[in-house]
């Protein structure tokens, strides 16, 4: 498609315009569609449904009851919903989000809210209350980058409104602010509190709570800092004085709170920070979202503007994925239910008393959002009470709904003190959006409320809903982050808690048993919550106890961080007796597609819950499956090719102990291996170091350093543990390491028996590309495998096409655990509870065979063409004639039929079904491997290091 000439463009919008005014009167249900096919046809496109946008499409309410219409759906562009002339478009933002929620599969990017004369652009993943741009209908054809996204050939649009720049912006420049004083020498502490008082300062004179540019003309009479420590800290002392200064240059300043300002720490400004601090003040502070600030400035504070551009937050559209399930729709199903005027007064009554805890609420965002979307709700109601009463207007009524009904917890006092703020922010703009005329002064004192303690060691308050964000720390990370003595607190206060779990898995246990009956909670959590010993810890404990999940997020990118994937789990703890009305919903692909269900299991699976499955002891004994090798120094063990032959001529015995090695990546993506291992088994240190030769004293130089390095890292964090806690438990892997410290970190020595009894094993890189079919490949037994690989002590072509078939593939994906999103082949949930055909034919099992030695010579024919095994499947995620993709199905089929399963049927249903079947009769199991078939092995090749390279 090609755009129209920027002249052409302007005419033609200019043309819609004049149309517009001479031709439409603004009725929405006789007019929209016309509206909007003008508009696309002025943009140039032949019109709206040529250009593939659909009008009046159904849309699934968000509580399944009845469907609604979307006035033009354009995926996954835009969605547009036209309102008549002079309709007030604030009214309407919650109906377009709705609709935008529902927009599933390929959710459009942009919404437009329009009323014939008005275009209010929105962006929800980057902000949710606001537009990015409003563009009135005769400013259009100067404005037509605003609507970029809609051209024939579409183009990144220029929005005016974007307030998540402008608060990176504000946010960097405060930062840059507290790192010149801390850096010459103010307290962190003082430097923080003076930082904060400016900010609430700057915010509050542009919403109106101080007179009018009060903070800014002070900043700007203050020509040295010594006139600035008078006029700043004299304004922020008449902000605590209660009443409204009478007199003076601050005359009309009111009472703030005796919170934020309780504590006036005089600071003498220098030159450039005076600069800096006007800098700041001239950004317009009420266009600053307090619920992102926070966390861009405190993240910002040790690294300045820079940091701030680059930093990430928890975004509106996530919290909203807690906020609305668990909040936002019930409260809104039980107003839109009432049957009378009493009910809704009653509802109202209840908000008064209803209370919300963020045990982990860092600067407040979830709070913030929780507290901003109940206002709304009270204002619902007093709305569906004004209708029913049949009264246009009524007296301003007072808010029962107040900041301090909200509570939250954190381990870090400052990120406390910004949520403290950005609460108190929140009353006014809640006010100021609802069109409240009441005084929000002073502001509530939220030192009760928001407490800097650690949740999970300190007692909570009452709540009715718990939400937030708990941090994200993986188990193998939390004796570094947390340190070991922390680790082992938490083992004593929570014994039932262990094994691989992660960090966040400790709040979901706490969460629900502090619920009251019929409370619920929302939580953003690593995906792993999904998996293994974690889900046992978290979403099975919920499960147990008597929750259910109503909605969730199976796994999607954090939009804070493109390499964490969450999961977002939203339960209710049922009172006695009380019904849950369904459906449950359960979002995947990345939260674009939506499924109800009658129940959500703790594995967020859509098709069924594999927890259940059983491990067959004739998967585990005798060792079939382990991850590989583990160095531990990898740049001591691992050597080059060059390395290893000086090594080979100096002694040519090494040969022994110097093996090729090879990672998950290399097989995949490369054609010859170029790496190699050192792996002295030996026992005994005169025994290693004579059989190792040139390579013990490698090891000796590049290896004994960092292990001596480690070992005394341990004592010293022991030493300062048994310090601070008697009770401490000295931690020694590293020091009993040193009694064998030229050995691999993890040997396998089990497993490395196991392929030595073969000429060639299969293997796979543990972590697949999730969009990418597990690969296997056979691997020549002297090549040792990297812990990046899984391998399989198995030599035949029948156990290879087990492994490469869509059974096996399905139960990787039911059981495996996740790396970055990407599946990861973990043996002790894949493999040992991973059913093999009991029952195949000397037939079956044949064509099995048949259909592998095809599959093996064409991979190597492209293997020998220099294509690796990557490129070469990657080729199957495009549609198309494939020779390799027929071979796959091929082979799925003969799989299929050895298993006996049905085309028909769930086959992760059917697989589970055949596990559980088999574990309660162990004994008469078949396992891994063609035991009791003959013929089950044709082909010889293996990938291996080139004969011509050896010595």
């Amino acid at each position: 498609m090609v755009n129209l000439a920027p002249d052409d463009l302007h005419g033609n919008l200019a043309a819609f315009v004049q149309y517009r005014h001479q031709y439409l009167s603004g009725d929405e249900k006789g007019e929209a569609q016309v509206f909007c096919d003008r508009l696309f046809k002025a943009l140039g496109h032949e019109g709206l449904h040529e250009a593939g946008a659909t009008l009046e499409m159904r849309i699934k309410k968000r509580d399944s009851k009845g469907t609604a219409f979307a006035d033009l759906m354009w995926k996954p562009r835009c969605l547009i919903e036209m309102k008549k002339v002079g309709t007030d478009l604030t009214r309407h933002y919650r109906q377009a989000f709705d609709y935008w929620v529902a927009a599933v599969p390929d959710r459009p990017r942009y919404v437009i809210l329009c009323n014939f004369d008005e275009f209010w652009v929105y962006d929800f993943d980057q902000q949710l209350d606001e537009p990015v741009d409003k563009v009135l209908i005769d400013q259009l054809p100067d404005r037509s980058d605003a609507l970029a996204f809609m051209l024939p050939a579409p183009a990144e649009p220029v929005f005016g409104n974007d307030l998540v720049k402008v608060t990176r912006e504000a946010a960097g420049q405060v930062a840059q602010l507290f790192r010149s004083m801390f850096e010459r020498g103010i307290q962190r502490k003082q430097a923080q509190q003076f930082t904060l008082q400016s900010v609430m300062a700057m915010f509050a004179e542009d919403i109106g709570l101080l007179p009018s540019k009060v903070f800014t003309r002070a900043l700007e009479d203050s020509k040295t800092g010594s006139e600035a420590y008078d006029l700043l800290f004299g304004l922020y002392r008449e902000m605590n004085m209660p009443g409204r200064t009478p007199g003076g240059r601050f005359k009309g300043t009111p009472y703030f709170n005796g919170g934020l300002f309780a504590e006036i720490s005089p600071v003498e400004l220098n030159t450039d920070e005076l600069e800096l601090l006007r800098k700041a003040a001239s950004t317009n502070w009420s266009d600053v979202r307090p619920e992102i600030f926070g966390t861009l400035f405190e993240g910002s504070m040790d690294e300045g503007e820079r940091h701030a551009e680059g930093a990430h937050f928890t975004s509106q559209a996530e919290i909203a994925q807690v906020v609305n399930p668990t909040i936002v729709d019930p409260w809104r199903s039980r107003l839109y239910s009432a049957g009378s005027i009493a009910e809704l007064e009653q509802a109202m009554a209840d908000m008064a008393s209803y209370r919300v805890l963020d045990p982990a609420c860092g600067s407040g965002n979830f709070l913030y959002v929780a507290y901003r979307e109940m206002r709304r709700l009270e204002n619902e109601a007093r709305q569906l009470i004004r209708e029913r009463r049949r009264v246009a207007d009524e007296q301003a009524s007072f808010s029962y709904v107040t900041p301090d009904h909200f509570y939250g917890i954190d381990r870090n006092p400052f990120a406390v003190e910004v949520a403290k703020v950005t609460m108190m922010l929140a009353k006014k703009l809640a006010a100021d959006e609802l069109g409240e005329q009441q005084s929000v002064l002073p502001l509530d004192n939220l030192n009760q409320t928001i407490v800097a303690d650690d949740a999970l060691f300190c007692p909570w308050p009452k709540a009715d809903a718990i939400i937030g964000n708990p941090p994200y720390i993986a188990r193998r990370d939390m004796a570094g982050e947390l340190g070991a003595g922390y680790t082992q607190e938490l083992a004593r206060a929570y014994p039932n808690i262990g094994g691989v779990s992660d960090f966040v898995c400790y709040w979901f246990p706490k969460a629900h048993d502090h619920l009251p009956p019929g409370g619920r909670a929302g939580y953003v959590a690593t995906a792993t919550i999904r998996e293994n010993d974690s889900r046992k810890v978290s979403l099975d404990y919920v499960e147990d106890n008597g929750g259910i999940i109503t909605e969730a997020v199976s796994s999607q990118p954090w939009l804070g961080d493109a390499v964490v994937h969450v999961s977002i789990v939203n339960w209710i703890k049922p009172a006695p007796g009380q019904e849950v009305p369904g459906p449950r919903i359960l979002w995947l692909n990345n939260a674009d597609l939506r499924l109800e269900l009658d129940h959500i299991p703790t594995s967020l699976s859509p098709k069924v819950d594999v927890r259940k499955a059983k491990s067959l002891d004739i998967n585990r004994h005798p060792m079939s499956c382990s991850q590989g090798q583990t160095p531990g120094v990898t740049n001591g063990y691992v050597i080059d090719l060059e390395t290893r032959n000086q090594f080979l001529k100096k002694d040519t015995k090494l040969a022994s102990v110097i093996h090729p090695y090879l990672g998950g990546t290399e097989m995949l993506h490369d054609l010859e291996i170029d790496r190699f291992v050192i792996d002295l088994p030996d026992g005994d240190l005169a025994d290693a170091k004579f059989n190792g030769s040139v390579a013990f004293d490698h090891l000796e130089k590049h290896v004994l350093p960092e292990r001596t390095a480690k070992v005394a890292k341990e004592k010293r964090k022991n030493e300062e543990e048994l310090a601070k806690n008697p009770r401490f438990k000295p931690v020694t892997q590293h020091q009993n390491f040193m009694s064998r410290w030229w050995q691999l970190w993890r040997r396998r020595s089990e497993l490395m028996e196991a392929i030595a009894k073969r000429d060639r094993y299969i293997a796979t890189s543990r972590v697949a590309t999730f969009n990418r079919a597990t690969v296997f490949e056979l691997v020549d037994s002297s090549v040792h495998p990297g812990d990046s690989m899984t391998v399989i002590a198995l030599d035949d072509d029948y156990s290879f096409g087990i492994v490469s078939s869509k059974v096996h593939r399905e139960w990787i994906e039911a059981r495996c655990s996740t790396f970055k999103g990407d599946p990861r082949y973990t043996s002790t949930t894949v493999w040992e509870s991973f059913p093999w055909p009991q029952t195949p034919t000397q037939a079956q099992v044949l064509r099995i065979v048949d259909v592998v030695e095809l599959l093996i010579e064409h991979r190597v024919s492209f293997l020998e063409r220099g294509v690796s095994l990557a490129d070469q499947y990657d080729v199957l995620r495009k549609p198309g004639k494939s020779k390799l993709r027929d071979l796959h199905s091929e082979l799925d089929e003969a799989v299929m039929e050895a298993y006996g399963f049905s085309a028909t049927d769930d086959l992760r249903a059917q697989i589970l079904a055949m596990n559980l079947d088999l574990a309660a009769d162990q004994e008469i199991v078949r396992g891994p491997g063609p035991s009791g078939f003959d013929d089950t092995r044709r082909t010889n090749y293996r990938l291996k290091f080139p004969v011509d390279y050896r010595i």
